[in-house]
């Protein structure tokens, strides 16, 4: 039942691009697609009941088969891919009827569906990586799209990028195979002993991984790949996408015996990328960048929770993410395609209230503050950490807070605005309630300590923007070239490997 998940949208892709090359009606294919979005919620509700479930693909013996599972690690994983989904495929309806190219677009849209889906349900460890893949060349050819400047030259350092990292993570996985016998993450646990060659597959693993989720200083890719990429398409990816390769490392991390000294590193790395973060948002001026840079940092503090051995904080802060900043992604393109710009100083939500009520809740939100989901998530990173790291984390949830402050007191200014189709308003605004819904389901109550992390983030906003940093829109580029500018990024990437591995010596 379970691989069912990703069959549905994998048929409906492929009926929409049948009937595409036929030049069927776009009334039709907008109809399968939608169709082949809703269709796994039908096969997740059937499941819902039996949750945890094992099955092997087949009815294989395990040691021979290939087995995807739900349980408490990935059901939120699998449940933020779909309410999510939805919502873009419902906001993409609209926003690609007019595309000459809306049939491929739907189809590679539902390829993505059922590879994030598969990756989600998998337990093996090459099947993993291959529905990894599959998302991640939909998501190569969803940005390629774009007609933008500098689409493409985004696409192929995330291309080139992205496939090296690919190529080291499947070397990986091999050396895994050779020490243990096994691809199935249960059966490499009860096997496994430490080894020198298991600390290198890990080192290179994690670090393949890191990059794909897009952690600094591995990041280099993903500001411009999201912010280039069509509006819906920005919102999975730093949605959902870069959750993918987190569900990696967890399934690493329960698999593998690591070193508390890589841990640790692993720790130092999701705080850097949480600052790196937020100073780069607080310096953005281009809405959809900065909400990039907010990818970065909201994916240290996933990252965190896997190298303080707190899956269920990690799992939990990842959905509550997936859903703000999707819906964040669609707020921000309403604003964009109606008042064509994408600089926060020349936009607007004072003529919206569904808008701006949406984009209040959600900034609150990924600040963490209560009751929304965020918050809960927050509280169970909390949960176990040494106090010293537990301030850490609040003066990061204060800078949040102060860089969404920056974004609302421009989006508050009064301008001219344009009328917002309802189809662009009403998902993110959705999305907005659940993400305080789940908060409630959860126990959230509002904690008044929430209101001295406010006040002290606007405050900090007040200094910043009397210092002027604020209006200072810092942009850089390592080379006029392409091909410099990855060979750039590949050095790095080469010596932060480098890096983790000298970590088990």
């Amino acid at each position: 039942m379970i691989p069912l998940l990703v069959a549905c949208p994998l048929l409906f892709a492929f009926l929409v691009s049948l009937f595409d090359v036929l030049g069927v009606r776009d009334k039709i294919t907008r109809f399968l697609f939608l169709t082949g979005a809703v269709s796994p919620w039908i096969v997740f509700f059937g499941v819902r009941a039996k949750i945890p479930l094992d099955e092997i693909v087949g009815r294989y013996a395990k040691t021979a088969g290939i087995q995807v599972s739900l349980d408490y690690i990935n059901v939120y994983f699998v449940l933020a891919e779909l309410i999510l989904f939805f919502a873009v495929s419902i906001y993409s309806i609209e926003y690609f009827s007019k595309h000459r190219k809306n049939g491929k677009i739907y189809s590679l849209l539902l390829l993505m569906h059922a590879g994030l889906l598969g990756a989600f349900i998998s337990r093996d460890l090459f099947n993993y990586y291959i529905y990894m893949e599959i998302a991640s060349v939909s998501a190569f050819a969803l940005i390629a799209i774009s007609e933008e400047k500098g689409a493409k030259r985004a696409t192929y350092r995330y291309l080139i990028l992205s496939l090296t990292a690919s190529y080291l993570f499947v070397f990986a996985v091999g050396m895994m195979y050779l020490k243990t016998g096994y691809l199935n993450t249960e059966l490499i646990r009860g096997s496994i002993l430490p080894s020198r060659e298991i600390d290198v597959a890990a080192g290179i693993a994690f670090s393949a991984l890191l990059l794909k989720a897009g952690v600094f200083p591995l990041h280099s890719w993903l500001p411009d790949a999201h912010s280039k990429a069509p509006d819906p398409v920005s919102a999975l990816l730093s949605g959902i996408v870069v959750k993918v390769p987190v569900y990696g490392m967890l399934l690493l991390y329960l698999s593998l015996p690591l070193t508390k000294r890589f841990l640790t590193v692993l720790m130092v790395v999701a705080f850097a990328s949480i600052f790196f973060g937020i100073v780069l948002m607080i310096v953005e001026s281009n809405i959809k960048k900065f909400l990039a840079y907010s990818t970065v940092s909201q994916v240290g503090y996933v990252v965190l929770g896997v190298s303080t051995s707190n899956i269920l904080g990690s799992v939990y802060y990842a959905f509550a993410h997936a859903l703000i900043k999707g819906a964040l992604f669609l707020s921000a393109g309403a604003l964009i395609r109606a008042q064509k710009s994408k600089e926060i100083r020349n936009l607007s939500y004072r003529g919206d209230a569904i808008l701006m009520l949406s984009i209040l809740m959600l900034s609150l939100a990924i600040g963490g503050v209560s009751p929304f989901v965020g918050a809960y998530g927050k509280s169970l990173l909390l949960e176990g950490m040494k106090k010293p790291l537990g301030y850490i984390l609040y003066i990061a949830g204060i800078g949040t807070l102060a860089a969404f402050t920056k974004l609302n007191y421009y989006l508050l200014k009064s301008r001219e605005h344009s009328n917002i189709c309802l189809l662009q308003r009403m998902p993110p605004f959705l999305l907005s309630l659940l993400v305080l819904a789940f908060g409630v389901y959860y126990g959230q109550r509002i904690d008044y300590m929430d209101f001295v992390l406010i006040v002290s983030a606007v405050m900090g906003f007040a200094l910043l923007r009397r210092s002027g940093i604020i209006e200072k829109d810092i942009r850089y580029r390592f080379s006029k070239t392409v091909g410099a500018e990855i060979n750039i990024f590949m050095a790095v990437f080469l010596l932060f490997t480098l890096f983790l591995l000298l970590q088990n010596f």
